[in-house]
């Protein structure tokens, strides 16, 4: 079981599909609780950076917290509708992002995408059935090579795609008219949070004057960045960078971060399900959404995760 090296939407289906699957053999409420705690937790530590993940937990945790004094039958069938209904949802959204999307890019585009998103693997197939991309380059996006099955997938549709390392991006930005990228999460300000190297990509497209597209539903903002709360960025093991281990000397440190951080000015657009927006009305987009979300407003991941944990014991 890992969500490490998917996207962001498919390490929330992965959640789901575990979630349902665990507490369909519960047969009470502390199980219920220990097994959600649990899994939460996993996935959680496993995946900090995405939004996507941590509002699903949060709504599923909340909903299990609000079932405390109904009785086990009840909440479990309220809890597995949950799940079925964030499942469609996630579902429904993409598509409809991916048919937003599609309209967006320019006829004869040659793009330029690095790691792996759902949501622009399924843009860019749309794009490509209306003949409007030319070809489509990949970055390999180490740690990890989430580009290698990009590319893959990119192919397999019948899009012209050319894989590329990740420092040969500015060697190809000239033959690139438009960036796509996918989404970790977007923050209260509008920054971007993505696979690392995607800053690296907008700086110098931006500076190329190459126009940078952000495909994010709004399920991807992060609530928990408007108070305050940091997006912890994972690193990876030694083991998945592939060193030999007789150049490990005591005296060099090795850092892998999997995630950075893209800031709003070299962003030109997020696409949501909802419509396109700049990064500066993302804050308005965040606040519309936790208007109606109380539960989501007060309460932080690590608060959810707690209570949870103390109702399992």
């Amino acid at each position: 079981m890992t969500a490490q090296w998917t996207g962001a939407t498919e390490a929330a289906m992965v959640f789901l599909d575990y979630m349902k699957k665990s507490l369909s053999q519960t047969k009470s409420m502390k199980e219920l609780y220990a097994n959600l705690a649990s899994f939460a937790r996993r996935f959680y530590e496993e995946r900090p950076t995405s939004a996507l993940l941590v509002n699903t937990i949060k709504k599923l945790a909340i909903r299990a917290l609000e079932l405390r004094d109904r009785s086990f039958d009840e909440a479990l069938h309220d809890l597995l509708k949950l799940i079925d209904e964030e499942v469609d949802y996630s579902r429904r959204s993409v598509d409809e992002l991916a048919q937003l999307a599609s309209r967006r890019i320019p006829d004869d585009s040659v793009v330029l995408t690095h790691s792996y998103s759902t949501t622009v693997i399924k843009t860019l197939s749309l794009a490509h059935e209306k003949g409007k991309i030319k070809q489509v380059f990949v970055t390999e996006s180490r740690p990890g090579g989430e580009g290698i099955h990009t590319a893959k997938a990119l192919s397999e549709r019948g899009l012209k795609t050319t894989l590329i390392t990740d420092s040969a991006v500015n060697y190809f930005l000239d033959k690139v008219s438009l960036v796509v990228v996918g989404a970790e999460a977007i923050t209260a300000n509008g920054a971007l949070v993505n696979k690392i190297g995607t800053s690296m990509i907008a700086l110098a497209s931006y500076h190329r004057r190459k126009r940078m597209i952000v495909l994010a539903g709004t399920y991807k903002f992060s609530f928990e960045t408007v108070y305050g709360e940091l997006i912890r960025i994972p690193e990876a093991s030694l083991d998945t960078l592939g060193f030999p281990k007789d150049l490990l000397y005591p005296n060099v440190l090795v850092k892998a971060p999997l995630m950075d951080v893209t800031r709003p000015q070299y962003i030109d657009a997020i696409i949501t399900e909802k419509g396109v927006t700049s990064p500066a009305g993302v804050p308005l987009i965040i606040w519309e959404s936790l208007s109606n979300r109380e539960e989501l407003r007060t309460m932080s991941i690590h608060q959810v995760l707690s209570l949870l944990e103390e109702k399992a014991r």
